[in-house]
């Protein structure tokens, strides 16, 4: 039986002011990570936010869960996607605490998820806080948490271990490799490749 695929892309082609990356083609399967690899410029950022839909797509087509998602009339927002979303920009909203920000993805009685995401994350004494009480470590582990509470079956990580020491690093990692055993298809952006992960490599020659 064939392996479900989440996101497909075919001769992706990404521009951002007067640089193009160069066609992309590759697909990701459900409980299957993958890594995109480049050092700062190689367009990596980009690509993760044209398959997110904040970036758009000069040509090729793009889908997820075998729905197009770049088709001119069917082209689908952002929201619409069936995305979790860890961006270099930072996004928890400032007025809420991480509890609170969670349980706007998994609802009142979701809080045994958040528990054991906040208790992976090393955050369980940091939920009741809010963003500016937060290092710049915590709050990235923060949004990850937020992203890890939505159902979405695509993860897509941009540089999620920046703000990490090592020890915080192994934690994030750990969670993720059981997101991918329980199902979940995560598209990392990265510096260097990760031990056991499949990775691509792009050409650093422009801006991301």
């Amino acid at each position: 039986m064939a392996t479900e695929k989440i996101l497909e892309l075919s001769e992706v082609v990404v521009c951002r002011g007067g640089w193009q990356l160069d066609p992309v083609s590759f697909s990701l399967s459900k409980g299957k990570g993958l890594a995109i690899v480049g050092a700062n410029g190689s367009g990596k950022s980009s690509l993760l936010e044209a398959i997110a839909g904040f970036l758009s797509v000069k040509s090729g087509e793009i889908a997820i869960s075998g729905k197009k998602v770049t088709a001119t009339a069917d082209s689908l927002e952002p929201w619409q996607r069936g995305i979790g979303w860890l961006g270099q920009q930072r996004g928890l909203w400032p007025h809420l605490t991480l509890r609170e920000q969670s349980q706007l993805f998994v609802g009142p009685a979701g809080e045994e998820k958040i528990s054991a995401y906040s208790a992976a994350l090393d955050l369980e004494p940091l939920l009741d806080r809010l963003p500016g009480q937060l290092s710049g470590g915590e709050a990235q582990r923060g949004e990850l948490l937020r992203t890890l509470c939505s159902p979405a079956p695509l993860l897509l990580l941009d540089e999620p271990f920046s703000a990490q020491n090592q020890r915080q690093k192994q934690r994030v990692l750990q969670q993720l490799e059981q997101e991918c055993e329980s199902g979940r298809a995560i598209l990392w952006a990265l510096h260097e490749p990760l031990p056991g992960v499949e990775s691509i490599s792009l050409d650093d020659e422009s801006s991301d």
